[in-house]
């Protein structure tokens, strides 16, 4: 009975083991079908990404140049332009000058012709009279100008007709220009979402919240100020504070200055608050609340309220969108080779 037992026993085990190693099998099928759907998802994924990339990169290349020609020939248009209507009113007035004057002689002509009707000397006026009338350089002089003033309205009415078409090319354009853009941001934005519970503090692109207040200058302005004492509350309360102040949409401590003939806005280092700040806790805390106000005022100025960018913890500046999708890639290789190694440990 004991042998009868036992030898059920191992064919229950042997069965289970059947059905493991079959559950195994099938499993191992079940991942190799989800690497390829993978695979290809991520190949799609990298093909559109090269495909948007070098979009941008070209329109990035070709568009200064876009724009260096359209001021290029938008100053030359508007120069001829204004050239042209300088000789067409030149002309017109030479011709009003001589239709005047011929008018004035006709008629002078006209009435010494009925005042001496019996004079004598009437045929020597008649005649002159005449020969004024067709006073053939005169009239050659007044078509000449009437001519050249039409030719000039010619080339004025085809210069502006190249005005209007470079400037609809241009229109065209700053359209495609604005559509990529618009692009990019909402890739980004998307990116942000992603990205927003994988980075951390260790890896080097990071989310950073774009006007918010740097919590640490104000703990090195505070430490520094109250050494003897417990500054962290201090600090605490002056963070809080002054990110209000920030976000306060009636405070505009901005001045406009020109910078090699471009108009800029910067941080007005006379408006009060921020003297009185730079007086009580010096450079590091007012550089911080300068920082998070154009910050604001370059992400957020309508909302006024922080907004989440994708940072280079290294460089200090925003991660192009290069780095990001390289990014991307390499967490997705990482992962593919996690599931890789864990399906040849099974």
């Amino acid at each position: 009975m004991a042998k009868r037992d036992l030898e059920e026993e191992l064919k229950k085990e042997r069965r289970l083991i059947g059905s493991l190693l079959y559950e195994i099998d099938y499993c191992k099928q079940q991942l190799s079908v989800m690497e390829h759907e993978h695979n290809e998802t991520t190949s799609a994924l990298r093909g559109q990404i090269d495909s948007l990339m070098a979009e941008v990169n070209y329109k990035d290349c070709v568009l200064p140049d876009w724009e260096l020609r359209y001021n290029r020939t938008m100053r030359q248009l508007m120069a001829e332009n204004v050239m042209l209507r300088e000789e067409i009113r030149k002309g017109n007035e030479e011709i009003a000058k001589l239709k005047c004057e011929l008018s004035l002689q006709t008629k002078e002509l006209e009435e010494c012709k009925s005042k001496n009707d019996n004079d004598p000397d009437r045929g020597t006026l008649l005649n002159e009279t005449e020969m004024l009338k067709e006073n053939v350089p005169c009239q050659n002089l007044v078509e000449t100008l009437s001519s050249q003033v039409a030719a000039l309205k010619k080339e004025l009415q085809e210069t502006s007709e190249a005005l209007e078409d470079t400037t609809s090319e241009h229109s065209g354009l700053t359209v495609k220009h604005l559509l990529v853009n618009q692009e990019l941001q909402d890739a980004r934005k998307e990116s942000i979402k992603g990205l927003n519970d994988i980075l951390n503090s260790k890896t080097t692109l990071g989310i950073k919240r774009m006007g918010d207040i740097n919590h640490k200058a104000f703990e090195v302005a505070c430490s520094q100020k109250f050494p003897n004492e417990d500054w962290r509350e201090t600090c605490a309360k002056l963070c809080s504070l002054w990110q209000q102040n920030v976000q306060d949409p009636k405070w505009h401590p901005f001045k406009i200055i020109d910078i090699e003939g471009k108009l800029q806005r910067v941080i007005d280092e006379d408006d009060e608050k921020l003297k009185e700040l730079r007086n009580e806790y010096g450079d590091i805390a007012y550089e911080a609340v300068g920082t998070a106000l154009m910050e604001m005022n370059e992400y957020n100025a309508s909302g006024m309220y922080p907004v989440p960018e994708v940072w280079n913890r290294k460089e200090e500046r925003k991660a192009t969108m290069k780095e990001i999708i390289e990014y991307i890639i390499k967490q997705l290789k990482i992962h593919k080779g996690k599931g890789k190694r864990k399906r040849d440990n099974m």
